[in-house]
Parts: C-alpha cells; structure tokens; sequence
C-alpha cells in the first residue's frame, strides 16, 4: 500500500521509524530472554510498553497494517502479564513471525512508502488471533479489577478529595495504574489530549507516590467514614503499597526524562554529514604533518629566534588541538557491537530448534566501540561462524550427556578492546575440530599433499579451513556443507585489515578469534624503505623490529629462514614480495603478523612510525595484491600501504608445511 506525507507529516515519519529502529532492535533480545522467564513481569511490560509506543505512533501516521500486527501483539502481552495466557515456544513463534513483519513494513517504508496491504497480513492477523483465543481465561479481564471495587452499577467507590477529572481518567481507564495513563495520554494526538491542567494534576499525584489503590477505597470496606484508628493502620501498611509500586514510579519518571534528555542533549546526524568531516579532518591531519615537517626542518636550518620559538610552539599547540579533533569526530564513527550482537539471540534460538539442539548464548562487551564501517561489514561473517558453531560444534543432547557435558551447549560472543585494536571471539564448548579430518578432507579435495599433511601443524591445518570450497560436513544441507563461506568470512576480515584465528580442542570447544582496526580511516604505521622507495606497514600488523643479522639467515628449501631468540620465521625481502630488484643493503627485519604466523621482512631502512591517514587507490588499482592505499607524507610524497595479508597470501600454497 503506497503512503503519501505532507512535509510536515514526513519529519514525524522519520522520528518514527528512528524510534520504531530502536524498539524492534531491542525486541529479539527480549523475547528470547522472556521465553527462558516467562514470569518475568518486568521484561513483561518492557515489551508491552514498546508495542503500545510503535502501535500509538503508526496510529498517528494512518499505518493501518503497522497498527493492527502491534496491536495484537500489545494484546497478547497484556494477557501474558494479567495471567490470562501462559507464554509457549509456539506461541513465541508466531509473535516472531509478527515482529518481522513489523520489521518488514518499517523497511519498506524507508525504501518506498510503502506498508503491507490487508490481504498481506490477513494469515498473520488470524495466528494472532488464534494467540489470543487460545489462553486460559481468568475470570476477571484485567488482573487489577480485584483492587477496584465497583458498586451494583458498575462505578468505582472512590476516597474522599479525589478530583473529578481524575476520577473520569481512572473510569476512562479501568486496570491501569496512573503511569500508563499518563502513557496513554501522552500518546494520544495533541487534539484528542485532555487540557494540560488535567495532565499535569495526574503528573503531580504520580510525584506524591500515589497510585489508584490509594484513590479508591478498599474492596471490603464496612465503614464509610475512616476512625483515627484506620488512618493509623493506613499509615502503617503505606509501606506496602510504596514497595509494590516504586518500580512503576521510576520507570514514569524515567520516561519523562529520556522524553525530554532526546529533545535537549541528542542530535542526530545524516552519517554522509559525518563522512565529510572525517575526510575533511584527515585532510587537517595530512596538513598538520607536512607543517611539523617543516617547521622540523626549520628548527634543524635556521638559527633559533624568539619568533623561531614562539612558531614552534603555536605548531606545537596546533599539533595536539588535531589530535583532540581527530579523536573527537573518531568517536563520532564509533557504535558499540551491540547493534551487530542484539542480533544473535533471534538466530541462535532458531537455529537451535531447528537442528533440535539445546544451546545458551552468552553475550560479553557489548557496549565495545569499532567503527561503524567495519561493523556494517561483521555481520555476515558473524552469522556464519555462529552458524557453523551451532551446526558442526553444539552436539545433540544425548551426545552431550554422554559425553559428560551439560545438556545445555554454549555458544559465547565477546568483544574487547586491546590496545588500538578490537578483538571479537566466537567461542562454543561443543566438539571442537577434528583435525586429521580436516586435512584427510583437504587431501581428498586436492589442497594439499598427503606428505604436505603429514608435516602440517594443527595450526596450519586450522587455516586450511578458509580455502574456497573446503568443508568438513558430509551431507549438504541449508545451513552448511556446500564450502562457500569460511574463504569468504576470511576475506572479510583481510578486506579489513584485520586476522582471524582458531584455537580448538577436541571434545572442549572451539574459539574464532577476529582481530580488527579501531578504525580503517587514521592509522597508525611504521615508515620503512626499500629499493629507494618509501613503503607504510601498518603498526597494529607490526610484532617486532630487530637488526638483520646475515649469521642468522639459513636456507630451508626454496625459502630463507631467520633465526631470533631460537624461533624460526620464514623470511623475504620486501623487494622481493614486490617483485623490485635487491639493490640496497637488507639492515633491518620486521616482524609482522600474518593470520597464524609470524612472518620477517627485511627491508634497506627504517624511517620510524607516523600516523597516516588511508587514501583509497581508485577503481584502476583496487586489486593490486599487497597494497592497502596509498597516503602522503608530510614532505607530500606519495606512499603505498602494505597490506601483509594479500601479500603472503599468493604464497601460501607453497608455505603449507614448511615450518
């Protein structure tokens, strides 16, 4: 159904669909944490409140479809937390088929403005239904009927002093406490409101502690006027009813203030506004680099002067104010991996039920910040490692219990900060890999050698599980087997400039560990030269640095090998991996990173470290092997950024088993 808005409508819609983002990406979550405790009241009305909200403002817009899924919903939890319904995992299935086609119709409003038609949900509406028929009724509709005693005619009995605009609230209605009525209020289009004096009375019992038990008077009361005595007892079981509301208190009070801390400390931005200003303080960075430069070599040239000094200085003072800059619109670009995370709960669950296997999702460092470009691009790794875990890790039940283990398997996503990288585990207790199938399979597909196999380390055989078409599973099914996915979850990360390792034990479980950049903006990289040439290695790939030392240099087949501290580390020059001529004298080795090894690189100098920011190379260059971007340095020279990875890359094949 295609929607047409007003100007003025349209800016309501986009807050809409912000606030609509927020609650349905909060909801998996909460669903899946409700069906492990469904008594629990709290997430009850967490999840009831945000269907009220996303129904009160599709209703406002005329999003017929929106209105009528979430209302139903809203019923459904109404119930649930009235104890009229009790929550089961079927029923938790067709609340998710509801969600998402929530989910749908906000997408495709987006995209067009456009809702699903009536005939698009009419199937949806009646599993809804059939939700709501099938509970068991309790007598009273509304759980907190019993606390409001009505007389023959059906009108509540209130104390004395109450004011008549609140007592018609209260009839208006009938179940809820004075914090949803003041929702409901809230929610209601400015000309259906009642007059702000009404709603700001009820704002102001609410502030008292009061609610509607202390307005109406008691079910079984004999006496219509209260004795000295009563007032007493009143007093002395107050306690009570504040302990069995303060809850609702607070969460009234809180949602008056987020209503107000989103209109006065939030602004949000269009992410393109904040793409240019991190482009544009790169470019202050670049420039800041190349006037250190110089005001290095005029410190170096000329003879020191006050106004020498006081230069120096002001570009000292200007260097750090960059810095802080830079750091400040960074932090911009960060999100925390919550977003990406709060979507593993849904899939996990499902999954699970589907491969008939019991399994726990445990989630840790959720509020770690990456950039959002390099998070927008985790999430399908991640869903496929998470995936293989559930499918090729987990085991059955019985076989767990067999073995010893919980009924129960674990899957854990953790996020942590090290230093200027983010690292993300994925890790299960299921069976772990199985590594002589792993390299019978690779010699079975023609990867290896049975003699490279023999010689190959557990390590070695781990990163055979990324090679294109390579999987251990022995029947194909819809979630795994056919051998596309690891090669291209590594790829992913590569692409990043990131690593990933595996470390597994049989029968103990398995651990994915991704290493990635806080940011593939501003980097941080060691300057080294090679044939004349000036070449960026970046830091965080960057394990060690030593003299090169030809006594340590021996031959191991068709590769050089350096010897430091009784490790062995194959070795090539830089020149060498650049296909350039030897011409200078090898004076330094690197050490650097390449997802399981580490790997020497000597090169003819070393210029020290610098922070860089990254330069894409243009359609025309994207794919050269070995090379990251490009920036330039403060003297405006142009210098290529090494990427390690695809470097090595090209060589594994040969590699595998020599060390």
């Amino acid at each position: 159904m295609k929607l047409n808005f007003s100007d003025d409508m349209r800016e309501i819609l986009e807050e809409f669909l912000i606030e609509a983002d927020e609650i349905l990406s909060n909801l998996d979550q909460d669903l899946i944490e409700l069906e492990e405790n469904p008594e629990d009241k709290d997430l009850l009305n967490k999840i009831f409140r945000g269907m009220h909200t996303l129904k009160g403002g599709a209703g406002f817009l005329g999003l017929t479809s929106v209105v009528e899924i979430a209302h139903k919903i809203e019923d459904i939890f109404n119930k649930l937390r009235n104890d009229e319904l009790k929550l089961t995992s079927e029923m938790m299935d067709i609340i998710f088929e509801g969600v998402d086609k929530l989910k749908e119709a906000i997408e495709m409003l987006k995209e067009n403005d456009e809702i699903p038609d009536e005939d698009d949900i009419k199937d949806l509406l009646n599993k809804l239904d059939f939700v709501l028929s099938g509970g068991e009724v309790l007598e009273a509709e509304v759980v907190n009927n019993d606390d409001v005693p009505q007389e023959a005619d059906g009108e509540i009995e209130f104390v004395e002093g109450v004011d008549e605009d609140i007592k018609n609230l209260i009839k208006q209605y009938p179940g809820k406490d004075l914090g949803q009525i003041l929702e409901e209020l809230i929610l209601l289009p400015p000309d259906q409101r009642p007059p702000l004096e009404v709603i700001e009375k009820l704002e102001k019992i609410i502030s008292e502690g009061k609610d509607v038990k202390d307005l109406i008077k008691p079910k079984k009361e004999e006496k219509p006027e209260p004795q000295p005595e009563s007032q007493t007892e009143k007093e002395e079981t107050r306690p009570e009813v504040k302990e069995a509301k303060p809850q609702t208190e607070k969460k009234n009070e809180v949602t008056k203030k987020k209503k107000t801390e989103k209109k006065e400390e939030v602004i949000r931005v269009d992410v393109e506004r904040v793409e240019v200003l991190m482009n544009l303080v790169g470019e202050l960075v670049l420039d800041r680099n190349r006037i250190v430069k110089l005001a290095s070599g005029l410190e170096t040239s000329c003879e020191s002067t006050e106004t020498i000094e006081e230069l120096l200085d002001s570009i000292t003072g200007m260097s750090r104010t960059v810095s802080d800059l830079q750091d400040a619109v960074m932090k911009l670009r960060m999100q925390p991996v919550k977003k990406v995370f709060s979507k593993f709960p849904r899939i996990v669950r499902d999954l699970a039920k589907k491969l008939n296997k019991k399994v726990n999702l445990v989630l840790e460092g959720e509020d770690t910040e990456i950039d959002r470009s390099i998070l927008d691009k985790l999430e399908d790794p991640m869903i496929h490692l998470v995936r293989n875990a559930i499918d090729h890790g987990i085991e059955p039940p019985e076989e767990r219990i067999k073995a010893g283990k919980p009924e129960v398997g674990t899957v854990k996503l953790i996020a942590y900060q090290e230093g200027d990288r983010i690292i993300i585990a994925i890790e299960d207790d299921g069976r772990g890999i199985n590594v002589e199938k792993v390299k019978q399979k690779a010699v079975e597909k023609g990867l290896i050698t049975p003699e490279q196999a023999k010689n190959m380390s557990d390590k070695e055989a781990f990163e055979l599980l990324f090679m294109p078409g390579f999987s251990t599973a022995d029947q194909v099914s819809d979630v795994s087997g056919r051998g596309v996915g690891m090669d291209v979850v590594a790829s992913t990360i590569h692409a990043l400039r990131g690593t990933i390792e595996v470390e597994s034990e049989p029968g103990e479980g398995t651990k994915f560990i991704m290493k990635l950049p806080l940011t593939v903006a501003i980097i941080r990289t060691l300057m080294v030269g090679a044939n004349n040439r000036i070449f960026a290695i970046p830091l965080y790939s960057v394990v060690e640095i030593v003299r090169y030392e030809p006594d340590n240099v021996k031959n191991i087949g068709q590769f050089k090998s350096f010897m430091l501290r009784e490790e062995v580390y194959l070795l090539f020059s830089l020149n060498e991996l650049f296909d350039m001529p030897d011409e200078g004298e090898q004076q330094f080795i690197v050490i650097v990173r390449v997802g399981e090894k580490n790997i020497a690189i000597s090169i003819d100098e070393l210029f020290g470290e610098e922070e860089i920011v990254i330069k894409p190379l243009g359609k025309l260059l994207e794919n050269v092997q070995g090379i990251a971007g490009a920036t330039i340095t403060g003297d405006g020279k142009v210098v290529l950024i090494v990427d390690t990875n695809s470097l090595i890359n090209d060589k594994k094949s040969q590699l595998v088993g020599v060390l």
